[in-house]
């Protein structure tokens, strides 16, 4: 039977749980009058709503990013005068004639740069043996003119007519139609920006982010009005610190500390929420941080799909779908099992209900890097405060997230007070950050262990975003990101121990060859790819056609190939993914036993408990 107090804990964590799901909710724009004078056009109304009624466009990406060739106001009166208010609006081919007279194309607001520092023979690149390789290398290195935008100033005089956000200096774009810059995307197109020794266009790149929060408080999902009220996973301090590693630039971070401080504060008082435990790990209440956008209305990028999905729920559930929906956009994984309740349905999504792993190490990553840049600047007050803050910090991330059973970390949810433990790579970010205890290093050796056990490490092109099937969304099997096989790479990389270090090389491997086979058959790079087959080929799935360009697959290619390149041979990687192929789930070698890895780890585990007592 249970205790007394094991009950009452229950009862109130139950409780807590239908308070978080049952509370109403207003309607909270995705922009409004606060933040943008252009609302009404991007982000409401009864011309967007009309606009994908009508199925104008098959992405409703393509009307919000049309610029205005009126003001705002006129465009609304004009609007008005030809559909009035009251009215149904059914005819599909004045309406699109509005837009004709009314709009211009998308993307025409943004201009082609070819950045300064470019150059067609970087050293880091020319010093890759594999002659096919390098000669690859420089291709990529190529595509960063074709990836280059920048924003004419005068509309940052007008910025009324425009979605675009203005942003002083040049950036590189993700393609396709990612059209403007991303958050999260930027961290992986400067490592390969690095790689291509573009210090100057990195700077750049970070100043316009640093710009944002300087403007909202936070750094907005992408460079759209339609993005300000939600962010992405909280790289910009790790991309500052790449920067300063690379230059020792010290006027510079001593510039933009305050900003990243800024940030930080954002995420502390906007994006965290008391979880209150009793198990094995730690008992009582832990401060942790979760996705969850205050807006509850249909993202106007995919307004078609959010619709169509809610059309048979109540207000307040379309309110908490929508909510749901914009901040799983927020992490970044747009959309996976991951977030749904039942794992497979998209309108069981629950992502504020869910504590993410991996943005609680990217939040101690940032504690981890401000302490650091901090005392590089020499405010030893702020440095320690941050020191403390990371060491608690870790606590949190055992109590809250570890699974001793399974032997790896997980995401926490809210609603069942329970971990999901389905396999996602995620569970690899504390590695890729380095936010768990030294005294704890065979925990790294276990989630090793675990991802292995469950054929993470089996397929031909790749680490894929999960193991569950037939979701139809891009972020599951069998796509595979670049982010998340590159944390995972590096994760393993930084590890001391030679099983996950020869592993991290064996993954590298693998994703540089899907990438190469796809890139010599196609000549172009793609955001994500699938994983499983021992012909590689993009990805699929999700709300869009695969989209190419690469920026973040481009900058996570450059920085493996600089870090493997005088190991790498092309020929080598095709062996590994043949051999990957061979040894999928299902076959004797993904259940090889490790047994040097477990002598290891049981070694560190009985040093750890000597110094425990």
């Amino acid at each position: 039977m249970c205790s007394p107090r094991v009950l009452i804990f229950i009862f109130f964590h139950i409780l807590a749980a239908v308070f978080l799901i049952s509370a109403d909710l207003s309607e909270v724009h995705v922009c409004d009058a606060s933040n943008s004078n252009n609302s009404y056009i991007y982000c409401s109304g009864r011309l967007l709503d009309a606009v994908n009624n009508l199925s104008l466009f098959d992405d409703s990406k393509e009307f919000v990013d049309m610029p205005l060739v009126y003001s705002p106001n006129e465009t609304i009166m004009a609007f008005d005068q030809q559909f009035p208010p009251n009215e149904p609006i059914t005819d599909k081919a004045k309406l699109q004639t509005f837009l004709d007279d009314y709009f211009r194309p998308p993307g025409s607001e943004l201009q082609n740069c070819t950045p300064t520092d470019w150059i067609p023979y970087p050293p880091k690149l020319t010093a890759i043996v594999d002659p096919d390789l390098r000669a690859w290398a420089l291709e990529l290195n190529a595509i960063w003119k074709d990836l280059c935008r920048q924003i004419d100033t005068r509309i940052r005089d007008d910025h009324e007519k425009y979605s675009l956000i203005y942003v002083p200096e040049p950036f590189i774009v993700p393609g396709g139609r990612f059209r403007e810059f991303y958050y999260w995307d930027a961290y992986w197109i400067i490592k390969g920006l690095l790689a291509s020794n573009m210090t100057s266009t990195t700077r750049s790149m970070i100043t316009n982010l640093v710009n944002m929060v300087d403007r909202f408080g936070f750094v907005p999902n992408g460079g759209r009005v339609y993005y300000l009220q939600r962010s992405q996973p909280p790289l910009l301090a790790a991309m500052v610190y790449e920067y300063y590693e690379k230059t020792k630039d010290k006027d510079f971070i001593i510039k933009v500390l305050p900003t990243l401080l800024k940030e930080f504060n954002f995420w502390q008082t906007s994006r965290t929420v008391n979880v209150t435990l009793a198990n094995s790990n730690g008992n009582g209440t832990y401060t942790v941080y979760r996705y969850a956008t205050p807006s509850t209305v249909p993202r106007p990028e995919a307004y078609q799909q959010d619709k169509q999905n809610a059309q048979s729920m109540d207000e307040q559930q379309q309110r908490s779908f929508y909510q749901n929906m914009a901040s799983a956009a927020e992490s970044g994984w747009d959309f996976s099992s991951r977030w749904f309740a039942d794992k497979f349905t998209l309108q069981k999504i629950e992502t504020t209900q869910i504590i993410p792993i991996d943005l609680n190490a990217f939040m101690c990553w940032n504690m981890d890097i401000l302490q650091y840049l901090s005392e590089q600047m020499g405010d030893t007050e702020q440095s320690n405060n941050f020191l403390q803050l990371r060491a608690t910090f870790r606590l949190t991330l055992n109590a809250v997230f570890y699974n001793a059973t399974k032997g790896a970390w997980f995401d926490y949810n809210m609603r069942t007070g329970m971990q999901n433990v389905e396999f996602y790579p995620h569970m690899a970010v504390p590695l890729f950050t380095g936010c768990y205890q030294s005294l704890n290093q065979w925990k790294a050796i276990r989630v090793f262990q675990y991802m292995t056990d469950v054929g993470a490490f089996a397929y031909p092109g790749g680490v894929p975003t999960s193991l569950v099937n037939n979701t139809g969304e891009q972020w599951d099997f069998p796509n595979g990101w670049s982010p998340l096989n590159h944390m995972v790479i590096e994760g393993l990389r930084k590890s001391s121990n030679p099983d996950m270090q020869d592993q991290a090389f064996r993954i590298a491997e693998k994703w540089i060859q899907g990438n190469y086979r796809v890139f010599d058959a196609t000549k172009h790079m793609y955001e994500k790819y699938n994983v499983i087959g021992t012909v590689p080929e993009p990805g699929a799935g999700g709300e869009y056609e695969v989209q190419q360009g690469f920026g973040w697959t481009n900058g996570v290619i450059l920085d493996l190939l600089v870090t493997y390149g005088d190991r790498l041979r092309l020929s080598d990687a095709t062996s590994a993914a043949t051999t990957a192929a061979q040894s999928q789930p299902g076959s004797a070698a993904t259940t090889r036993p490790i047994c040097a890895l477990l002598v290891f780890s049981m070694t560190l585990l009985f040093r750890s408990y000597l110094c425990i007592r």
